[in-house]
């Protein structure tokens, strides 16, 4: 959990406005990855191109770390500097590979919940304790992030495995 935690500090401060929601939806991606590609790679591929072009800048940073080998691929700042196919066949195969449990789900909203305080998000306990119920009694499905956070950071992006672009970590554009 050592991980998570520095993960989600991080995340309380690049993003302060998040809520529960968005914490959830960060700790959902962390265990399972993307959600399911849908469609075949043409059209994924068509997606992320459409969405590259029409989205806002929001993040300054082209990845954003969210643990479990993992990264958030921000779309508007990958213009340029990786191409739509790459993404879509990186995007695909990290889908296909990311399992996950709801156990380890489970685990992970339990630390988030038993340390919120510790963790640095602007929301208070109460609301924390509030949306995990609700969550709870949904049987725990993903989720989008909320308006305000969308207003606010514009979140464009795809996650992807780390290992699979890390020559952009390093300038020598090895990939998938």
């Amino acid at each position: 959990m050592e991980e998570l935690a520095e993960i989600l500090r991080m995340h309380a401060q690049k993003y302060p406005l998040m809520k529960p929601q968005d914490c959830v939806k960060l700790i959902y991606q962390n265990e399972f990855g993307p959600e399911h590609a849908l469609g075949d790679l043409a059209s994924v591929q068509q997606m992320i191109e459409e969405e590259m072009n029409t989205a806002e800048s929001g993040d300054t940073e082209l990845f954003t770390e969210i643990g479990n080998g993992l990264v958030r691929v921000d779309l508007y700042q990958a213009r340029g500097k990786i191409s739509a196919q790459v993404l879509a066949e990186c995007f695909v195969r990290t889908a296909n590979m990311y399992k996950g449990s709801l156990s380890a789900l489970l685990r992970k909203l339990k630390y988030l919940s038993a340390n919120a305080g510790n963790l640095g998000f602007a929301y208070d306990e109460q609301e924390l304790k509030e949306y995990l119920s609700f969550h709870r009694s949904n049987a725990y499905p993903a989720v989008h992030h909320t308006p305000q956070y969308r207003e606010a950071y514009h979140p464009h992006y795809r996650v992807i495995r780390r290992d699979m672009l890390e020559g952009y970590f390093d300038g020598r554009k090895v990939l998938c």
